[in-house]
């Protein structure tokens, strides 16, 4: 007796097949592409914060203060991404205020800004440094019109006599 033929059957799909190993790629591919899209938009972050101008004179300051230079070292090079805030408006009316982690070949520190605008101009009232074991580095010592002209580590070096040229400092 011979046996009838085997009944035709649908073949399987792609994915009925290939499941397996089809779903944890396409789970990591999903996984990869949203961590790309995170790491994009820190850069894009850090990237537009750094450019603004509250940041830009914070930096500059940072980088003109005889008290710092001489607790960090030089150069003072700031962290990667900075946390904090900046709003403006068309009216000329904003706010900022950014926490920047510093480091120099001396140590480390960290720089609080704060700052206001008014009628396109920005005033700083809060801006300083902390730095290990010691007090915090003050730099809103001058008004923002001269501060925006001087820089106290250039004078500091035309005199010749300049703390931060002094071997480091033992803290």
């Amino acid at each position: 007796m011979n046996l009838p033929p085997p009944l035709p059957t649908h073949p399987r799909g792609w994915w009925a097949r290939h499941w397996r190993w089809a779903l944890p790629l396409a789970l990591l591919l999903t996984i990869t592409a949203l961590a790309g899209v995170a790491w994009w938009l820190l850069v894009q972050w850090s990237h537009w914060s750094r450019g603004s101008e509250p940041y830009q004179e914070a930096m500059r300051r940072a980088r003109c203060s005889v008290d710092l230079v001489a607790h960090l070292g030089e150069p003072i090079q700031d962290g990667f991404l900075p946390m904090g805030e900046l709003e403006t408006s068309s009216t000329g009316v904003g706010s900022s205020q950014f926490v920047v982690h510093l480091s120099g070949p001396r140590g480390k520190g960290r720089l609080f800004l704060q700052a206001e605008r008014e009628q396109g101009r920005w005033d700083y009232p809060m801006l300083y440094v902390l730095v290990k074991d010691a007090e915090p580095i003050d730099l809103t010592a001058l008004d923002d019109v001269e501060a925006a002209t001087e820089c106290a580590l250039e004078a500091c070096r035309a005199e010749g006599e300049c703390p931060a040229l002094a071997p480091p400092l033992k803290v």
